[in-house]
Formats: structure tokens, C-alpha cells, sequence
């Protein structure tokens, strides 16, 4: 594990409460006082504080819930690829071997919905749509294979516990990718938006219907007849010749009949990330909400007319991904394969780093400072206590270096993670915090652009700083980490490790740079403010 160490004591002076101006995001003072009239309001900025950058070994990255597909580049955190492994499951109840006879696939394709909502629509039923955690508006190279590694569900050389497969391990389905003759896409159609010239494009995706003879259908208007709307996302065609040898010659699919069979004999679709054209374009997929779509006709009854055997169109669907739900959907095998050039060697040390994907890095707080006399608690915490004050509100603020973290504000992480380093577990403020819209938002961690010129994130960490006074808890070490999903408090290891790194981090591929405690700018520095009352003699 690398490590760049920040301490510095920060002796500022005690504040009436009346001068915290524009920093009261969090505070509802007085609320849970009693006799406000016997009882001051004041202001306590912790002295010491150390802060230990970290960088984790690299991540697991087995059924994650947030899936990264794409390029990105950082002027700070360097080239991000991001490249999907994943299975695909039957629904319930299907079978393939209940497929009529001779079957022929018109097409195949795959689709990923992007998370949106619907923004406006017309009186057509054309929708425009508000998408989010898409990141980036230009083009790269996307390759689709057939995954030809096996993923297998549990590890016999670590006593059939879960197999984990790793961000750094792209090599290792390299060399079991198919493709169309071996090695070429499956996604080659002649329209390069589809492959070397894709694009998360935003609009709505409509499907035309067509008669008998494969003319397109109009209305009254002269407009093309929309057979079916979906939502935006990756949409992609695939070779139907492909899957036709796959699956129907010689009758293979006659033998598929769950999921496991599916498993075996497909071992589902590699989605590869090429930077071809040197643009930003990256984007965080729910693949639960994804699917392969086979059409095709099969023999259906004879005319009777004609005496010859009509042919039926029908449809087939697969899942894909791994629902953590309760109801669990869905439970495809996906790793997210994630490759990233930067250097944690590059910080100069003046202030820290946090950054998620396939190798994190985060960082250790300490608060409080040293215990000089041995009595097994920090100096200053001893003063805390021996002043009796009933601490109303705990916030610890960290602002971003903008010359640092660069221009692209657009990748700056929209949260932030604080739990207990040292147990791998959240804070008692994270676990009791019941608020929604946003969900923990008096937990908080949230990036706060209101000041054009200062980005921060606070915390409200009261319970955990009371117990730590009233309760004589342990002054543990916070770590802080990238979040991308701020409900998911879940610890996911690391290779050849048994060290553990926030499963939320492993999700967000991007970072930030944060202030240390000796920020030459004061006003900037990373702080943790007490807000207390005490008696009145």
C-alpha cells in the first residue's frame, strides 16, 4: 500500500456562533437545547487533524450494481477504459427447447438503458428525455464479442467461496473473446455510430414498422408509422449469423432449457471500450435493466389453402446483469473491466486525493491529535470532555483544489463516503440518518457548487463526536472515499489482499482533490467544527 502523509495543527480561536455566516447548510441550532436562556451558543474548530492518503490494491469488481462502460480522460487522474463482462439469463419459465422448428433469426440485438426521465412530449408521443450519469459527449470504438471465459460461481482454491474476478484482469478475457471469424465484432454494421464512431446518444430510440414486403409504413401524414419507443441508451445490432450458427444449427438450442444450460453453452457478451478518437465519453449502466433480443420466424401451422406450413414471427429475450434486490431478478455474472493509467506517486503531498474505479484512493482521517501523557485518549479530546459541552452539531467540511482537479467539473464525484476505517463499517450518523430526497442528506457528503468559486462537501458526524465525549467510544480512524451510490455501505476486497475498499468507491472511476488541514489559504483548509453549548455560571 502507497502512503503520503498530511498533519498539521490548526490552532484557530474559539467563535461565537453569531460569525458562522454563509457555513450553516447543516445547522438547526438550539433544536435539541433545553432552557435556552442558561445556555450559550458558541463555536469550536478542532486544533488537530492528520490526514494519510492511501492508495487500495485493486478492486473486485464481480456483480457490481453500477456498471462503467466507455473512455474518459482527466488531466489529473489520467485515461480511464471501462469494458463489460456480463452473462445472459432466460426469464423465468422460458425454454429455449420449446422454440418451433426451423428456426431462421431476422435479427439480434442488445439494449442498455441509461438512467433518465422524461423531460417533455409532443402531441405525436415523440419524448425528449433528461439523462444522467452519462459523462461526456464524444465517440470511441465499441467492440461486442462473445465471451468465451468461463465465469464460474465459486472458487475451489479458496474453499468454493465466491470466485472474485478483478479490474486489472482484461487480458485474461482477451484471449477468450469470439468474434465473427474468430475475432472480429459482432456488432458490424455498416453504420460506423454502431461501432468505431459510437456515441451515448440521448434522444429516444423508435422502431418503424414495415409490411410484409419490408416497406416502410407511413401514416396519413407521410410520416413513418413508430412501431415501438424506448428510452436512450446503447442500442446495438448484432450478427444475426453469428447467433444463427450459434444457437439453431443443428438444433443446439434444443438443449437449453434454463438458465444454467444458457450459462454452459453461452457464456454471455464481452463489450469492449477502444479510445480510437481521443474523446471523453463514459457511462454508469444498471445492466439489470439490459437485454438481448433474438427475432426470428420458426414453422408455425399449415394453410389450408396452400397446404404449406406458414412461418411465425416471433421473439426470444435474455437478461443480463445481477440484481441485488430482495427479488433478484436477475443473476447474470458481470465483471466491469477497468484499465486507468494514473500515478498515485504524482501527488506532491500538499493536499489529497480521492479517487474510485479498479485501484482506490482514499483517505485516513484523524482527529483530535496526539495523547502526549498516555491516558489513552488525544489531549485535546481530554479538554473536549473535561469542558462539558453538549456538542449540538459536528461538521467537517472538505474543500476542492480547483487548480488541481482540474477544469472538467463535470467529472468532479457528486458525493463523498466517511465511514469507520478501522472496522470497515459506517458512522452511527450514516446508519441513523432516515432522510430522503437526496437519501442521507443530513449524513450528508454531498458536492456543494452554490460559490462559483469554492466546490466543498460536509459531513455532520454529531453522533459519532458526542460518543467519542459521552460515551467514551474509540477515536477510530474516518476513512473517505469517492461514492457512487450513497446507500451501498457494502465492503468489496482486493486482490491478494485482505484489506477491504468501499464497494461504492469501485463503482466511480473519477476523483477529486481535496485541501489538507495546512491549506496555505485558511478558509480553504479541511476543518472540523464543533458547535456546543455550556452552562452559563
Amino acid at each position: 500500500m502507497k502512503r503520503t502523509s498530511i498533519q498539521k495543527v490548526i490552532v484557530l480561536s474559539i467563535l461565537a456562533f453569531g460569525t458562522w455566516s454563509c457555513d450553516q447548510e447543516f445547522t438547526e441550532m438550539g433544536s435539541e437545547v433545553i432552557d435556552n436562556d442558561s445556555f450559550g451558543f458558541d463555536k469550536y474548530t478542532v486544533e488537530n487533524i492528520a490526514v494519510n492518503n492511501q492508495e487500495s490494491g485493486i478492486a473486485n469488481t464481480r456483480d457490481l450494481p453500477i456498471n462503467n462502460l466507455g473512455v474518459y480522460s482527466h488531466s489529473t487522474f489520467g485515461k480511464t477504459s471501462a469494458h463489460i463482462i456480463t452473462q445472459l439469463e432466460m426469464n423465468t419459465g422460458a425454454d429455449m427447447s420449446n422454440i418451433g422448428n426451423n428456426p431462421v433469426l431476422d435479427s439480434v440485438y442488445v439494449y442498455i438503458p441509461f438512467t433518465s426521465s422524461v423531460a417533455s412530449s409532443d402531441s405525436d408521443g415523440n419524448r425528449t428525455f433528461k439523462v444522467s450519469d452519462v459523462y461526456g459527449n464524444g465517440t470511441f470504438t465499441l467492440n461486442v464479442y462473445e465471451n468465451g471465459y468461463y465465469l464460474r460461481p465459486a472458487d475451489p482454491n479458496n474453499n468454493f467461496e465466491t470466485q472474485y474476478y478483478y479490474a486489472d484482469e482484461k487480458a485474461v478475457f482477451d484471449q477468450h473473446k469470439i468474434g465473427v471469424n474468430g475475432n472480429e465484432r459482432l456488432n458490424n454494421s455498416e453504420n460506423p455510430s454502431q461501432n468505431t464512431t459510437f456515441k451515448f446518444n440521448h434522444d429516444e430510440i423508435k422502431l418503424y414498422a414495415y409490411d410484409a414486403n419490408g416497406q416502410l409504413q407511413k401514416d396519413d401524414d407521410g410520416n413513418p408509422v413508430v412501431k415501438e419507443r424506448f428510452s436512450p441508451g446503447i442500442w446495438l445490432d448484432l450478427d444475426k449469423n453469428h447467433f444463427q450458427q450459434k444457437f439453431f444449427e443443428n438444433n443446439q438450442y434444443q438443449s437449453i432449457r434454463n438458465s444454467s444450460d444458457l450459462k454452459n453453452f453461452f457464456r454471455g457478451l464481452y463489450l469492449e471500450a477502444i479510445d480510437s478518437n481521443n474523446q471523453n465519453a463514459l457511462a454508469q449502466l444498471d445492466l439489470t435493466q439490459g437485454e438481448v433480443v433474438f427475432i426470428y420466424k420458426q414453422d408455425g401451422e399449415i394453410d389450408a389453402e396452400s397446404n404449406e406450413i406458414k412461418r411465425e414471427r416471433k421473439t426470444f429475450k435474455f437478461k443480463m446483469g445481477f440484481d441485488h434486490s430482495a427479488d433478484r431478478s436477475s443473476s447474470a455474472t458481470t465483471v466491469n473491466l477497468l484499465e486507468n493509467n494514473f500515478s498515485f506517486d504524482n501527488n506532491p503531498g500538499n493536499n489529497f486525493w480521492v479517487k474510485g474505479g479498479a485501484k482506490s484512493v482514499f483517505t485516513t482521517i484523524n482527529l483530535f491529535g496526539a495523547d502526549t501523557n498516555s491516558s489513552g485518549k488525544a489531549d485535546e479530546l481530554e479538554t473536549i470532555i473535561q469542558n462539558d459541552w453538549l456538542i449540538n452539531q459536528a461538521v467537517l467540511t472538505l474543500y476542492i483544489d480547483k487548480s488541481r482537479a482540474g477544469t472538467d467539473t463535470l467529472s468532479y464525484p457528486n458525493r463523498l463516503f466517511l465511514y469507520d476505517f478501522k472496522n470497515n463499517q459506517v458512522l452511527i450518523d450514516y446508519a441513523t440518518d432516515q432522510t430522503t430526497l437526496p437519501l442521507k442528506s443530513r449524513y450528508n457528503g454531498i458536492l456543494t457548487t452554490n460559490n462559483e468559486s469554492v466546490y466543498r462537501y460536509q459531513f455532520q458526524i454529531t453522533d459519532h463526536v458526542n460518543n467519542l465525549i459521552r460515551k467514551d467510544s474509540t477515536n477510530v480512524s474516518l476513512g473517505l472515499v469517492v461514492a457512487s451510490d450513497i446507500t451501498n455501505s457494502v465492503m468489496n476486497p482486493t486482490k491478494e489482499s485482505d484489506e477491504k475498499t468501499p464497494l461504492t468507491s469501485t463503482m466511480n472511476p473519477f476523483g477529486t482533490v481535496l485541501y489538507g488541514p495546512d491549506a496555505n489559504n485558511g478558509d480553504l483548509r479541511m476543518k472540523l467544527e464543533l458547535y456546543y453549548t455550556k452552562e452559563n455560571n
